[in-house]
């Protein structure tokens, strides 16, 4: 069976991605590395020394839009959330896998996915999700961290699924992609949060839908409080004492405020979750870019930042001076 495992970035998150391919190269060699790029491509970047099989600039995606107005009226989350979609078929229609694997730069695989090649290799699944949440919370700030946050942002977290090239595969997943391309906004008073919350709909519209609650399976901060951490003796990291595949470090970023101000909340006596975190940050360290970038698909091609604003008025078709052209392609 044939499987792409990718990712979707700009340059910022390299250094996350390049965390990431290793630890899918270590525990699935077999799986095709692939690096779907949102931005441009710095002079200073060797491709061929990144730890992928193969780079794709999103502007070759078959998005079935004008290009330019799409990129210019997403923000830098929906852009790389909205060609999430495309990408899948991409990899299906130009390059013919069995199945595609996605995963967030945020995430580090810690052990084999082995549940996923059974739910395939059993053709038990063609697509495979997973909640934000398996367990209920009891704590009232507990319930308003996560819980709520659940109902804000979607049942399931898109930093991973799984889609298999079968027709209830397929079905699903030229639904998905055409909503991103329409509809992939932050946009919580009409019900959107980009590619997430379309998939609240996904297991009473489409067969062959599995939900994953294995609690081994995107670990983070959101559901940190009926995870519980360790290593064994080997130093394997295990939740609940099991293997854990892997952990998802959302919030990572921004001197990691989001991410610590959780941990501070919910970690008392629990030095596991405090670890692994810390152990992020030193690879972090180790992958780090030696120059910052800026988005490239975030400027006019004066310059200008875009901002909401703008986007708002492209979202409305308004006009724009041709001096707030987005840039041109790659």
């Amino acid at each position: 069976m044939r499987i792409a495992v990718f990712t979707s970035v700009t340059m910022s998150y390299l250094p996350n991605a390049r965390i990431l391919a290793k630890s899918i190269r270590h525990h699935h060699p077999d799986w095709d590395i692939h690096l779907l790029l949102n931005d441009h491509s710095p002079d200073f970047i060797r491709w061929e020394e990144e730890p992928f099989d193969s780079v794709t600039f999103s502007e070759w995606l078959d998005m079935r839009t004008d290009w330019n107005a799409w990129a210019y009226d997403h923000s830098v989350v929906e852009f790389c959330t909205g060609t999430k979609g495309a990408m899948s078929q991409h990899l299906f229609e130009k390059q013919g896998y069995d199945a595609v694997v996605y995963l967030d730069p945020d995430t580090v695989v810690f052990s084999p996915l082995l549940e996923v090649m059974h739910a395939l290799e059993s053709k038990q699944a063609d697509v495979i999700l997973t909640p934000h949440l398996t367990d209920r919370e009891f704590d009232e700030e507990a319930v308003r961290s996560h819980e709520m946050a659940a109902l804000k942002h979607g049942t399931f977290n898109l930093g991973f699924f799984v889609i298999a090239n079968t027709k209830n595969g397929r079905e699903y997943l030229d639904w998905w992609s055409q909503r991103l391309i329409e509809h992939c906004y932050i946009d919580f008073e009409s019900g959107l949060f980009t590619d997430q919350k379309w998939c609240n709909l996904v297991p009473y519209l489409f067969d062959g839908v599995e939900v994953f609650t294995h609690r081994t399976y995107n670990t983070a901060t959101w559901n940190m409080t009926n995870r519980a951490l360790t290593q064994d003796k080997e130093g394997a990291w295990l939740v609940n004492g099991e293997l854990l595949r892997f952990y998802h470090f959302s919030g990572f970023g921004n001197d990691f405020a989001w991410a610590d101000r959780e941990l501070e909340a919910f970690t008392a006596g629990r030095s596991g979750e405090r670890a692994i975190w810390s152990l992020y940050k030193e690879l972090y360290e180790e992958n780090r870019l030696t120059e910052t970038v800026g988005w490239h698909w975030g400027k006019t091609r004066m310059g200008r930042a875009i901002d909401s604003k703008m986007r708002r008025r492209a979202r409305e078709k308004e006009p724009l001076n041709p001096y707030e052209e987005i840039n041109g392609g790659h």
